[in-house]
């Protein structure tokens, strides 16, 4: 995403937590920031064997767009054969207290899962709520209360109706949302945000703090060129 498209979110009253989420969201990207700000520097293969269910292409892309939005520098050095590095930069550091937050929500809210791509709870917290719209779902039920399907997709425009229904099913798999369907004619269900879902709303204040920090330094950048 280019920082004029992110910018174009401004004018909506809950930009800094949507300008946030439209750099991290998506499948593994923050698992990537997790990777590299835990363990530093790596090589593309190294990030690869970290995140084993990852393909190449996905992870070459997901790199490059946080390349272009400032959250990591490609380091190549002049060497035969090339060699490639990969780390977090000031900007990308600065969510690293963001990512504290979801290891002692983590730590506090979840059940561990036996598996070994969860090297922390870190990884099993983005397990949750990775995924292109479900931090943005979370956002909005949490500030605005309780939504019907249809009111929800008219607060988030931009995503379909069968990817709504399948984030929707996965927050409630994962017991951060609540699905309450009223025995009437023509038939009513509504979503909030179970007790789980809503303690999980001082880390998206603290998404919404740092999406303000980023916004301005993106018009610091506009204003200089």
């Amino acid at each position: 995403m280019t920082t004029k498209s992110l910018t174009k979110k401004i004018n909506n009253p809950y930009y800094e937590k949507e300008l946030t989420l439209s750099v991290i969201e998506g499948k593994y990207k923050l698992i990537i920031l997790c990777n590299l700000g835990l363990k530093g520097a790596k090589r593309f293969t190294e990030l690869k064997n970290l995140i084993p269910n990852i393909t190449q292409q996905m992870l070459t892309n997901q790199l490059r767009e946080f390349e272009k939005n400032g959250l990591v520098h490609r380091e190549v050095f002049k060497v035969v054969p090339p060699k490639v590095e990969y780390s977090l930069t000031e900007l990308g550091k600065s969510l690293l207290p963001v990512l504290k937050k979801l290891d002692e929500w983590g730590k506090n809210k979840l059940t561990p899962v036996k598996d070994k791509t969860f090297y922390c709870e870190k990884e099993l917290t983005l397990s949750v709520i990775e995924g292109k719209w479900k931090l943005l779902i979370l956002c909005h039920l949490g500030l605005k209360g309780t939504k019907r399907f249809s009111e929800l997709k008219k607060l988030i425009p931009k995503v379909t109706q069968k990817m709504l229904t399948n984030q929707l099913r996965e927050l409630e798999g994962s017991g951060l949302v609540h699905r309450e369907v009223y025995p009437v004619i023509p038939p009513k269900v509504e979503y909030s945000l179970t007790e789980t879902g809503q303690s999980l709303m001082p880390v998206l204040e603290q998404l919404e703090e740092w999406g303000r920090n980023y916004g301005k330094n993106i018009k610091k950048k506009e204003q200089i060129v």
